[in-house]
């Protein structure tokens, strides 16, 4: 019990040095546009110190760039097969549910292979 309670100490305060040390780098901020530099004394050397930078400089999707076609999902009501590729083996089977397709679609004879995401990754299901 004693071991279990110490290596519970020990990793709530390691969580709490980790959060404090980076809540504490990520405040910190730069207001000069100026790149400090440091002489090392043991060898006369200079060295030029870099500004922190931010981790995502701008937005990744701008206005204008969502989705303006959406893809219309597909209603599962009973236990569907699904493949990796169309006419291929049974990869598993999906339950009843409403799953979200990719856009993509075949056509063959036996109806129409759709693209949907699965856990697994995309895959295909034959509509009738």
């Amino acid at each position: 019990m004693k071991k279990i309670i110490t290596i519970a100490a020990a990793l709530g305060l390691m969580a709490s040095m980790g959060t404090a040390a980076f809540a504490d780098s990520a405040s910190t901020t730069s207001t000069t546009n100026s790149t400090p530099s440091t002489t090392n004394s043991a060898t006369g050397s200079s060295e030029t110190v870099a500004e922190p930078t931010k981790l995502v400089p701008e937005p990744i999707i701008s206005a204008g760039e969502e989705v303006t076609n959406p893809t219309v999902p597909l209603i599962l009501t009973v236990n569907t097969p699904f493949y990796f590729e169309p006419g291929g083996k049974v990869a598993s089977v999906l339950a009843p549910q409403v799953v979200d397709t990719t856009g993509n679609r075949v056509g063959s004879l036996l109806g129409e292979w759709v693209e949907v995401y699965t856990w697994l990754g995309t895959a295909w299901i034959l509509v009738k």
